[in-house]
Parts: C-alpha cells; structure tokens; sequence
C-alpha cells in the first residue's frame, strides 16, 4: 500500500510540474512586446461638430484631443463656478452650454460665456461619469443604473431606462446610436432619440469605462483584462483579446477605456501594461510597462499616446510602434485622463490631501508650460477659445490673454 501511495504521489508531481511547465510556456511573460508599422494607417476618427466636445473623448472614438484647437496660456480667468460635490469627470459642451453631474448625484447646465448656471437638477444615485449631448440632448448615467436623456437648453426630463444595477460609464453618442456599458456586464445601444434598446450583450466583467466606436465597431474593455470587439449593428462579438500580465498573475483589469486612432485600439491596464491592438483583428501590436497602476484612458494626437500611471508619470509614446518619446514626473499619482488641446497636453494629479494640480506639457517635449493649483481625475475640455478646468468640486473657465 505504501509502495503504491510512493507511485501515486510521484505521478501526481509529475503531472503538476508538466502544469506547471505548460503554464510558464502559455502564460504572457513580464516583458514588453517591441511594435512595428505593419497595419498602421494614417487615418485619425472623424471630429464632432465644431465648436463641441460632446463626449467624455472628444469624440466617439474617445481619442481626448483636438489639436486644432489653437489656445494656449498665458490665460485670463472668465469665470468659476462651485459644483458643491467632487466632479470625477468634466463636462461636455455644446451649443454654449457646459453639462456635468457630480457624486452628490446633482446635473447642471451653465452659460459657457459667462457661467451662469441655466438649470440644476438631482438624479438618483450619484454621476460618476461625463453625459453625452447632441441636438440639444444631454444623456447622463447614474451609479443607480439609470440613463437619462435631459433637454439641455432647459432641464426638461424626456426620458429614463433603467438599465443596470450601476453605470460608471460615460454615454457616446454616434449617429443614431447611443452607447452605453454598465457594471454589471451589459454592453448597450439604444436609440438615442426614444430611449429604446437597439441591442445588448453580457460580458462576463465589469465595466467600468466608456466604449470607443471605430467604423462598424464598438470596442470595449473590462474587468476580466479583456478587450472585446462588437457589432455596431447587431452586437455579436467580432474578437477578443486577454491583456498580457506577469506570469500567473493573470490579465489585470482595466479601469480606463479604449481609444481607437491609426486602425489600433491604445487602452491602459491596472496591471501597468499599455497595450496596442489591431481594430480589425485583436491582434497585439506592442505592449509596454509604465512604472505603476495605469487607471487612465489614453489621449492620442499626433502619432502619439499619452497614458497617466500611478508612479506619478505621464508618458507618451509612439503611436506605431511603442517606443516612449518623453515622461514626465508630477511627484503625485496620476488617476484621471489627460487630454490634447492644441499643441499641449492635460494631466491633473491625485493628490493625497486637499486638490491636486493641472498640468499643461508641450506634447512633442513634455515641456512643462502652465500649471494650476487645483485638479484631481480628467483636467480640461475646450471649444473656441473657452478652456474648462476640472477642479475637485470647481469648473475654471479660462481664454487666451
């Protein structure tokens, strides 16, 4: 019996060095992945309608940058406006109006010339994403799962659904369409004139950030360390792609969403990984590591991919093939999105007591060029010559000198 107990055990640890073997051979080592031209285009999303910024990216392929913008510092102070609750993502603007929500769950509208406020109303749970707005149209989601469409010139509710147990996701409008994911694993389109569900599907995951549509696909990343490519039709999955991570550490998660530019998905890993993927295929272009967690979703402009890290830097990086062009230290966590206006770009820090600060860094050097004393997650938005700062619980509207 113990001779057999000997045999037994002995081809037990045969089996689970042959796992163990087999999982060092499968298992995505800690290294970066060196990137290439190959299926790198030049062909950069479609903008919105001028003078807007619609969407939490800019645009629907949530890029965060509009380099044609020519504004830049020294800046005139127009006007702040006190939000009375922390604001974790910025407003959206459009027909001179700026619409945000807060955590304390309350939604206004001002003036963009003068701030003034136009309305303010309270929505169940609080908002912890940015609306969506077009053709006078604000949609805003609420951590209680609801999606509401609100006439932005007024306040004038239109409709609300249900659609989850909670929304952190900001709402991209695109065409007809109306995007949204919940945490619980929904992936959604609705019409965005009735409210109704066009089509949804269940991922396994939460999720936690917005979409980005890229022609006839609508890419999404989740809790699981997955990028998933859909249908923009339907919403039948086109591909999936695990994130690499260290080894029996699994695929991490992703906080921050994609963004879609070049014909490549660029999204950030709380497992450090940057990765690059092909939009047509899931294929990995280059992967890289910055120095610490990656909450934030990437700005692309230029050719480039600026990412923020909790090791206090942002990064860019080239957009074909990885290489990191510059850094930049803040000397503070980094947590929100940075974003392109002009030739600069927007980071605010995650400050471990009172408000963080606003960075302006020349994107071609990382040059710092401005800096203002309050921030915390996503920094700037801007149309014309109007630049809206995100402060902890106050919007700074600044013009050109």
């Amino acid at each position: 019996m113990r001779r057999k107990l000997l045999i037994g055990a002995g081809a037990l640890l045969l089996v689970a060095v042959a796992v163990v073997g087999l999982l060092l051979l499968i298992q995505p080592k800690d290294a970066e992945i060196k990137g290439s031209t190959t299926g790198f285009v030049d062909l950069e999303p479609p903008p919105p309608e001028p003078d807007t910024w619609p969407v939490y990216g800019y645009n629907a392929a949530g890029t965060r940058a509009n380099q044609k913008l020519e504004i830049a510092p020294p800046f005139t102070q127009k006007w702040t406006y006190e939000a009375g609750a922390l604001m974790e993502f910025p407003p959206v603007i459009a027909g001179g109006l700026a619409v945000a929500g807060t955590n304390s769950g309350d939604v206004f509208a001002l003036d963009l010339a003068s701030g003034r406020e136009v309305w303010r109303t309270k929505v169940r749970g609080l908002v912890a994403s940015s609306p969506a707005i077009r053709d006078d149209i604000a949609y805003i989601a609420t951590t209680h799962g609801f999606l509401l469409a609100i006439r932005a010139s007024t306040g004038e509710r239109l409709w609300r659904r249900k659609l989850g147990r909670s929304i952190e996701s900001s709402p991209v409008v695109f065409t007809r369409g109306l995007y949204v994911s919940t945490l619980d694993g929904w992936v959604i389109r609705l019409d965005r004139v009735s409210g109704e569900i066009v089509w949804r599907t269940k991922l396994s995951n939460q999720i936690k950030s917005a979409v980005a549509i890229w022609d006839k696909k609508v890419i999404v990343s989740d809790y699981g360390g997955h990028v998933s490519a859909f249908s923009r039709q339907n919403g039948v999955r086109l591909w999936r792609r695990n994130s690499p991570g260290k080894r029996f550490r699994g695929p991490g998660r992703f906080y921050g969403g994609p963004a879609v530019s070049y014909g490549r998905v660029y999204v950030g890993n709380v497992n450090s990984r940057i990765l690059a993927l092909q939009v047509d295929t899931g294929r990995i272009a280059w992967v890289h590591s910055a120095g610490g967690f990656v909450y934030s979703s990437p700005a692309i402009a230029d050719k480039t991919v600026f990412v923020g890290s909790y090791d206090h830097h942002l990064y860019a990086y080239d957009a074909a093939e990885g290489d990191r062009r510059w850094s930049f230290d803040t000397h503070e966590r980094i947590s929100g999105s940075p974003s392109v206006i002009g030739k600069l770009v927007y980071i605010s820090t995650l400050a471990r007591k009172g408000k963080g600060t606003t960075y302006a860094l020349d994107t071609a050097t990382g040059r710092k060029v401005w800096s203002f004393p309050d921030g915390r997650y996503t920094p700037a938005v801007a149309v014309g010559r109007t630049l809206i700062i995100t402060g902890r619980t106050t919007l700074y509207a600044f013009t050109p000198q």
